[in-house]
């Protein structure tokens, strides 16, 4: 059987008609859900872009607009994230999904009416609530709907979603900010009467409500049938990862700091950007999502192609950790390179490497969730893997990195601990993934998993 699934993977087998037909809607599934991981990250990206216009707007400070940016949104979105993932194991996860999608674009929309700072606080917190439908719902689609030997490059296409959304967020929402300072929506009703800022946040969310019905044309994935003959319950899934917390433990610790600098970094990056060169805020979004689409797909390709060939068919999971440690160590260069290039050019050189090297930590990671976790208990876990992320990780990355800037002044004070806390939080997030898959190939030895 291992043979024929190596067979398979590298392409030398003969493909039928059904296995074509069965391979189109495995990969149609995962292109759906990349596209509404990308929805779910225009937001994010539109906001972190019009950091400095919310804040002069508002007259807030930067520490509350990290909570803005992390805790407003991640509170309900992690908690919620249990009720979302138990869900996501008992009922059709398309109809969960595509109306999970329809109320979080309501609610983008509707916070980007916001004429204060709390109302736009309400606004995300409300966001965060539909948002929390995505992460265990996807996640147990894929690993349902995709072969074995296929998952790490279907996991690094839905991932790709992270960097794609936040780049078109960017793009788009440097174009809106655009024609708002230009004037070009004056005499559109609503539209007409909001400022730049607000139009960046508004437009995408009503897009989104359009998008929810994408959903429709996707097939319910197969749950396996020990799913089936066995419905699980949180009781189970924590006893099941309490049976086995040598690999869970360092894999949820992991899961603290990778978001944690993620989070941060991409918060605070625009910002940091407009302060150091004096940037307009729509042509940071401008080559920040030209940079990131035309890097990240060749990223997300290249990546997950190799993740499946070194992992040995499934057989030598742990490989595919090492290799993504290996690409996460080398991000941090280029990363750090954005805040102290000398010129404008090679800064944008620095940030399309960064972009070239992204998120390999992160796909291992959902990827070792998939390959440990029973299919029966997929949601749940997954679920309680993005309470950890986003609660841990998203929420308090931009508040910590806001917090360490009062240790400096001046206009580059954000820069400052960005030059601190990313690697310092990117290095805990590569040690704790070191252990985890140093512990991972003697749980293969002892653990059979299809």
């Amino acid at each position: 059987m291992d043979q024929d699934v190596a067979t398979r993977a590298s392409g030398l087998a003969p493909v039928d008609a059904s296995e074509r037909v069965a391979l189109r809607r495995q990969w149609y599934l995962v292109v759906v859900l990349a596209a509404i991981y990308v929805l779910n990250y225009i937001d994010r990206g539109a906001l972190n872009l019009i950091v400095n216009p919310i804040k002069e707007d508002l007259r807030i400070s930067d520490l509350q607009i990290s909570l803005l940016i992390g805790l407003s949104f991640a509170t309900l979105y992690s908690l919620l994230s249990i009720p979302a993932g138990y869900l996501a194991d008992r009922m059709s996860r398309r109809l969960l999904l595509g109306g999970a999608i329809f109320f979080w674009s309501c609610m983008a929309s509707l916070s980007g009416l916001a004429g204060n700072y709390w109302q736009l606080f309400a606004g995300r917190v409300g966001l965060g609530v539909g948002e929390a439908v995505l992460p265990p719902t996807a996640y147990s689609m894929l690993r349902d709907g995709v072969r074995i030997e296929h998952r790490a490059r279907a996991f690094s296409i839905y991932h790709l979603g992270t960097g794609i959304g936040t780049a078109l967020g960017a793009l788009i929402g440097g174009s809106l900010f655009a024609i708002g300072l230009a004037g070009g929506f004056a005499g559109v009703p609503i539209l007409g009467a909001l400022k730049p800022w607000q139009l960046v946040i508004v437009v995408p969310g009503v897009a989104g409500i359009f998008i929810s019905f994408l959903m429709a044309t996707v097939r319910e994935p197969r749950r396996g049938a020990e799913r089936l003959a066995q419905r699980s319950n949180f009781a189970e899934a924590f006893r099941y990862v309490r049976e086995h917390r040598r690999v869970y433990a360092p894999l949820f610790l992991s899961i603290v700091f990778g978001p944690m600098a993620v989070s941060a970094w991409g918060a605070w990056l625009p910002a940091a950007i407009g302060r150091m060169w004096g940037l307009p805020t729509a042509e940071i979004g401008h080559m920040t999502g030209y940079l990131a689409l035309a890097v990240l797909p060749v990223n997300a390709l290249i990546v997950g192609y190799l993740m499946d060939r070194v992992s040995d068919s499934g057989r030598r999971r742990d490989r595919t950790i090492w290799f993504a440690m290996a690409i996460g160590l080398l991000q941090i260069l280029p990363a750090l390179w954005i805040l102290v290039a000398p010129s404008i050019p090679l800064m944008w050189v620095g940030y399309a490497g960064s972009m070239l090297l992204t998120n390999a930590t992160g796909v291992a990671g959902a990827l070792s969730l998939a390959q440990i976790t029973p299919g029966r208990l997929m949601g749940k876990l997954t679920s309680f893997y993005f309470l950890i992320a986003n609660l841990l990780g998203l929420a308090m990355g931009p508040t910590v990195t806001a917090l360490v800037a009062q240790w400096f002044s001046g206009k580059l004070a954000i820069a400052n601990a960005m030059m601190l806390c990313y690697p310092a939080l990117s290095s805990l997030n590569i040690l704790f993934l070191g252990i985890f898959a140093t512990r991972l190939k003697t749980w293969q030895r002892n653990t059979e998993m299809t």
